[in-house]
């Protein structure tokens, strides 16, 4: 029987949240002794091994003050000759697993992040704490009970994602849909079809992946009500088309579509990504619960997460050391790295104010003063209404995801995506970047519809005025400038599936297939415009 077995078996339910969800009932005083406390453990194993000496030039601090004052800030170049190799004797402890994120284009396929024992269990009851937040209605709230369903909608190991399912499982055995070690075998576009199937004629308790996908399943409810698509053609139980037949009844009644929530009352739903706080409603409408919003990187496992009351996220605190740099600093060193930025700890930041992430791990990782290259803005202080006594964070953008207006503004991923969600405009896919048109920037905006036909000039107009409504600074650069600086171009339908499927054809990384939201480069779009029938 599984440790979490045991405790539901005993009814022992208080003892769960303590384990995997106590870290909320910290005052910022606690959850700064245990950064100290483990950072400290940290730098002993890590000033002894071959990568810390290399890291910290030869400096072994024994304190948090002498570490934040002697050792450097690092980014991957400075760890990818070891762990690109996977030289495991130069670690400050043995992994006992690789997991790898995207790399760069140029240089390198993977980033290659070994994880100790530690880390890897860590990252499954952070896994874990996800299912018990996602369907908890206060602080305390354990609604977990052995087999229940999930669908296997994740990428598999090596990603973060799947290295933490599979340590969470043995935590707490859900129903995995498809079973596990098939869903471990197939592609990624076998795997969602084969637990929407699953899920549709056994059930669902919760869903665990990323937000695009569940919108996704939405799409292919509404057309199974109508008749149309793949998935009408499913061949399903009886019992799971009596199922549906009755949802199709019911959501006709309603006069709207069919929807996930006629099908299936799911107990929680966890989502990550920016595009969940932007879909958020979407969600809620489709599947009838409002999405638990996680932070995670494979460098860092697992990063922060909301409370039961769905507002900022709250920093796990026994995974990693965090710092915060502000962006001014950060653009200050990125042009000077002789300048060394003065970081700020969890008890030092600001409400409203925007930061670059700095992370070292704990428990024998290899990363150490690392920049993610993510950029967070704090809400508050504390979460009055859960009684959360710990800052609450947001994911703006990517630090380098940024796009700077004529000096007046500079637009984040998640704005310009919340803008074209705002819009209304039909839209499939999109990418954006700044060009030099006619001798003049530009906001070029490359935009596959999903249906319709709308012209370029009214997408841009719509757009442009959704961007204005969102961010005062570019308001302002229209009002004192008079510029309008989007344009956009439209690519034929299916681009972005073409470009996807080309892209796994040729054997492309997962988190390769699809082309970046913001700042693509030249061979992205030339890839683009060759998949399209091209329309200006």
């Amino acid at each position: 029987m599984s440790p979490v077995e045991e405790l539901l078996r005993q009814g022992n339910k208080k003892e769960i949240w303590r384990r995997y969800c106590g870290f909320f009932d910290l005052d910022i005083g606690e959850y700064m002794a245990i950064q100290r406390r483990l950072l400290e453990e940290q730098l002993k194993r890590y000033s002894e091994c071959l990568l810390g000496q290399r890291i910290m030039k030869g400096q072994a601090p024994k304190t948090m003050e002498e570490f934040r004052e002697r050792v450097p800030f690092t980014t991957y170049k400075d760890y990818s000759p070891y762990l690109l190799a996977k030289y495991e004797e130069v670690l400050p402890e043995k992994p006992f697993t690789w997991g790898h994120t995207s790399g760069r284009s140029g240089e390198y396929d993977f980033k290659w992040i070994p994880f100790t024992r530690k880390m890897y269990e860590l990252n499954g009851e952070f896994c874990l704490a996800l299912f018990i937040l996602s369907a908890a209605k206060k602080s305390g709230d354990v609604a977990l009970h052995p087999g229940m369903r999930i669908p296997y909608t994740i990428a598999p190991p090596p990603y973060i994602t799947g290295l933490a399912m599979e340590w969470m499982l043995k935590l707490l055995p859900f129903r995995v849909l498809p079973p596990y070690d098939e869903a471990l075998e197939m592609d990624f576009g076998e795997r969602m079809q084969a637990a929407f199937t699953a899920a549709i004629s056994e059930g669902l308790d919760y869903f665990f992946g990323i937000t695009s996908i569940m919108l996704k399943i939405s799409e292919q409810f509404a057309n199974l009500g109508k008749g149309e698509g793949a998935s009408s053609k499913v061949k399903l139980p009886a019992r799971a088309l009596l199922r549906i037949a009755l949802a199709i009844v019911k959501s006709t009644l309603q006069g709207r579509p069919l929807q996930p929530r006629d099908i299936w009352k799911v107990k929680g739903v966890m989502c990550g990504g920016m595009d969940t706080s932007i879909f958020k409603d979407k969600v809620v409408e489709s599947w009838g619960i409002e999405p638990l919003e996680a932070y995670v990187a494979t460098e860092f496992g697992g990063i922060a997460v909301q409370s039961w009351t769905h507002s900022g996220l709250t920093f796990v605190p026994h995974q990693n050391f965090w710092e915060f740099i502000t962006e001014k600093d950060y653009r200050k060193f990125i042009a000077d790295p002789g300048f060394m930025p003065q970081s700020l700890l969890m008890d030092e930041v600001q409400p409203d104010k925007e930061y670059v992430l700095v992370g070292t791990n704990f428990n024998g990782g290899a990363l150490c003063r690392f920049i993610l290259g993510d950029l967070v803005k704090f809400t508050a202080l504390e979460d009055v209404k859960a009684g959360v006594r710990l800052p609450q964070m947001n994911f703006v953008s990517r630090i380098d995801g940024l796009i700077d207006v004529g000096g007046f503004t500079r637009l984040t991923e998640k704005t310009i995506w919340q803008a074209i969600e705002n819009s209304q405009v039909p839209y499939e896919e999109w990418t954006i970047r700044k060009e030099p048109v006619g001798g003049k920037p530009v906001l070029h905006l490359y935009l596959e519809l999903r249906s319709g036909e709308i012209g370029v000039d009214h997408i841009a107009e719509r757009v442009h005025e959704s961007l204005k409504a969102l961010d005062g600074p570019y308001r302002d650069l229209e009002e004192i400038t008079g510029l309008k600086p989007l344009q956009v171009s439209l690519f034929s339908k299916g681009t972005f599936r073409r470009y996807y499927e080309e892209r796994q054809a040729a054997g492309a990384d997962l988190a390769h297939l699809k082309p970046p939201h913001v700042n693509a480069s030249e061979a992205v779009i030339e890839g683009l415009q060759h998949m399209s029938v091209w329309r200006i």
